[in-house]
């Protein structure tokens, strides 16, 4: 393995390095530069060591909850980019050997970001050939969230006995082209496209390892933290507004306290779905809470954004202003992905269930 950068001495607080992202992301949205000093920052702070421990108990899964919904905070798409390392690591915890498990742990102490990469491109990656202990990959990955920031990914790749998972290195900028990534929200991650054709990788786990459950849906949680983040900070934007008037409306004191409220109840339905995901034995249940509670964090989102805009009116639209980069950010993230059939999936769960509505999710 390439030694990764080393990771300067930790010496950022957790509020230091989240308010130095969140002072950096206009610049970053606008490509001026890319998310790796800010993961960085992140890692100095400890921050990302803490979200790729074991949440062995219901507060250690609730803190890693937070620490997403503070980065989210922040920053979205530097979000994005923690949940897609702790969710590598934990693949690789799951179901890694101890010495890859001991190998890329170490890498990632020592500053190595990591992603899990698996929107396939028009060719999909597929294991080419075995070399070794080692595969030869071909084809190619889109949707690559961090290109430029990411040292390894944790990706897809069809093989004869079906879906395996490999890991490689991806800082080849002769094989990244960010350019593929033309959005109008998370820009600042760079989720471009990546050539693997020729790439050697180690293989990660068996096959299907990757779609097995609670961690592959369940782990929808995750994102929703990052989310929820996201609507906590428009409506510390619009609380900000609101306050500058002398006298504020009846109408705006309602649309702070109905924004707050979504927030909030955004955190805790978050909160409650890690835990029952991150319990030993979870199934099927807390899998459908996981993916009801994304459900239910995109409709506080939405109902936020629309707030924010009958609060703010034209500022929210204003190019540079926060406001309109975070309305336009989470309003693309929400869109992630196949909505619909995780939706299907919790309504096939709750028709399948003995216990009745109100008991299903109530221990």
């Amino acid at each position: 393995m390439t030694n990764a950068p080393a990771r300067e001495t930790r010496s950022l607080t957790e509020a230091g390095a989240l308010k130095a992202v969140a002072a950096g992301v206009v610049e970053a949205d606008a490509g001026h530069r890319d998310l790796s000093g800010d993961m960085h920052r992140l890692a100095s702070s400890g921050i990302l060591d803490r979200l790729c421990t074991s949440a062995a108990t219901p507060a250690e899964a609730q803190e890693h909850a937070t620490l997403l919904r503070r980065i989210g905070r922040a920053s979205l798409s530097v979000g994005r980019l923690a949940e897609g390392h702790m969710n590598a690591l934990k693949l690789l915890h799951l179901y890694g050997t101890p010495a890859q498990v001991e190998r890329h742990s170490a890498a990632a102490r020592h500053g190595a970001i990591y992603g899990v990469w698996g929107a396939d491109g028009d060719q999909p990656v597929r294991i080419d050939a075995e070399l070794d202990g080692r595969v030869r990959l071909a084809g190619g990955k889109r949707f690559a969230s961090g290109i430029g920031s990411v040292s390894y990914a944790v990706v897809t790749a069809t093989a004869f006995d079906g879906l395996r998972l490999a890991i490689a290195e991806v800082r080849n900028p002769e094989r990244a082209d960010a350019t593929a990534w033309d959005t109008s929200g998370m820009r600042a991650t760079a989720s471009g496209s990546y050539d693997f054709s020729g790439v050697t990788a180690e293989v990660l786990g068996a096959a299907g390892d990757y779609l097995r459950e609670p961690h592959f849906q369940g782990g929808v949680w995750r994102y929703a933290a990052v989310q929820t983040g996201g609507l906590e900070a428009l409506a510390e934007e619009v609380r900000r507004a609101v306050s500058a008037a002398d006298t504020p409306g009846e109408a705006q004191l309602h649309r702070i306290a109905r924004i707050a409220s979504l927030a909030h109840r955004a955190r805790l339905m978050v909160d409650d779905a890690a835990v029952r995901i991150e319990t030993p034995g979870a199934g099927p249940d807390a899998v459908a809470l996981s993916l009801a509670v994304r459900e239910e964090v995109e409709l506080a989102c939405l109902e936020g954004i629309a707030l924010a805009d009958r609060a703010l009116g034209t500022r929210s639209f204003a190019k540079g202003h926060r406001v309109e980069l975070i309305r336009r950010d989470l309003g693309f993230f929400l869109r992630q992905a196949d909505l619909d059939g995780k939706l299907r999936q919790v309504g096939e769960t709750l028709l399948a269930a003995e216990a009745a509505i109100g008991e299903i999710w109530s221990e």
